[in-house]
């Protein structure tokens, strides 16, 4: 992933769930003025100055969201892609969820200044699409984002869900007052939806492979996935110009020795990819710190099914505690072809398991500014003592 890449990417990552958050605050600011709370060291008047700010400073970091998504070279998306439902060659179903919302939002907008002509009643009712945007947001945030699987990427979600969920429930369950009237059965409604998306969540976005469900099997959203399964074809290398799959597979240790030189070995296959084994060898020592291992040298080896070799190399980069992010840059085995830049997302469990995902585009680049290889710590990886 080149400079460009990680900037627009970051940033509409970013954006997005800065967005997402203050869209959650503002739905909870709304429905806390439907129930009337308020104190008199916090008037009604506070409130609904809030709950505006806080919208539209929402609408502020989704421009800055769709305008970063738009120009990020990776995804490369027309403007038809960001701005018309499912046409998008990236998550299309997802994707149409979030640009739905999106015109739900301007409406509501555009309703709240033509509030004195539409009339309250008019306004209102359209005001309670706000909760149908939550959920289609909510829903394109799971479904699309890349940070939908990290710890404080669910965190984020599933403390919305329960934040708009019970906000929601007590407002259809207890009327604000005597002139209202209770919905219990929609309330009701509204558990089961809570439950149904953290449940959808587990057995959907947060399992190994999403990615290419949510594809439709159509690579990993760049570009250049329909040129790389041609260009396989032709050449016949597992790994095409563009790719990304999951991993599974397994880590073993051997030593530490009598100098305490330690060797992790990662044999791990590809699914939902390309079909190929990655292998990557780390050797080091301990630090003598909560088991980190010191590196000093490091391979990977990327090979076809039948363990021919194709790609070969030290990693550029490494680092995370819970999970390692892993970057190389591998030269191919044979006299052509162009470098292939990788990047790996590993999860080690404590009994050596390892699952994650790897993505791999060529590069012009043959080696990293470091001379392609890494002198540097990592955390937690459970080393067995001699």
């Amino acid at each position: 992933m080149t400079l460009w890449q990680s900037v627009t990417w970051d940033i509409a990552r970013a954006g997005g769930f800065l967005a997402y958050i203050l869209l959650t605050l503002s739905v909870a600011l709304g429905l806390a003025l439907t129930m009337q709370w308020q104190t008199p060291r916090w008037p009604r008047l506070i409130n609904n100055e809030l709950h505006n700010f806080v919208t539209l400073l929402a609408t502020v970091f989704v421009a800055v969201h769709i305008l970063a998504v738009w120009i990020d070279p990776f995804t490369s998306f027309g403007l038809n892609e960001v701005l018309i439902p499912f046409v998008s060659h990236y998550r299309p179903i997802w994707m149409a969820l979030g640009i739905i919302a999106l015109y739900l939002g301007i409406a509501i907008g555009i309703s709240t200044l033509l509030r004195p002509y539409i009339g309250y009643k008019v306004w209102r009712g359209l005001h309670v699409l706000t909760i149908v945007i939550f959920a289609l947001v909510l829903v394109h945030g799971i479904a699309t984002g890349s940070d939908t699987r990290t710890w404080w990427g669910i965190t984020i979600y599933g403390g919305s869900i329960l934040l708009i969920g019970s906000l929601l429930w007590q407002r259809l369950y207890y009327p604000a007052n005597k002139q209202s009237r209770a919905h219990p059965v929609l309330a009701v409604g509204v558990v089961i939806a809570g439950i149904a998306c953290v449940f959808w969540m587990l057995l959907g976005p947060l399992q190994p492979g999403w990615n290419t469900i949510a594809n439709n099997g159509k690579g990993n959203g760049s570009v250049q996935a329909a040129t790389a399964k041609t260009s396989s074809s032709l050449t016949g290398n597992a790994f095409t110009p563009s790719f990304n799959g999951d991993l599974q597979g397994q880590m073993t240790q051997q030593g530490p020795d009598a100098n305490g030189n330690i060797t992790l070995q990662l044999n791990m296959t590809i699914s939902n990819g390309p079909q190929g084994i990655v292998q990557v060898t780390l050797q080091g020592q301990n630090n003598g710190f909560d088991n980190d291992l010191q590196i000093t040298h490091s391979q990977v080896t990327l090979s076809q099914s039948n363990n021919t070799p194709l790609y070969v190399g030290p990693l550029t980069r490494i680092f995370g505690e819970r999970s390692w992010n892993m970057q190389a840059v591998l030269s191919p085995t044979s006299n052509t072809g162009k470098p292939l830049q990788v990047t790996m997302r590993l999860f080690i469990q404590n009994n050596g398991q390892v699952t994650g995902t790897i993505t791999g585009s060529t590069t012009t680049t043959p080696n990293s500014p470091t001379g392609g290889e890494i002198n540097t710590s990592i955390d937690n990886v459970k080393l067995q003592t001699a």
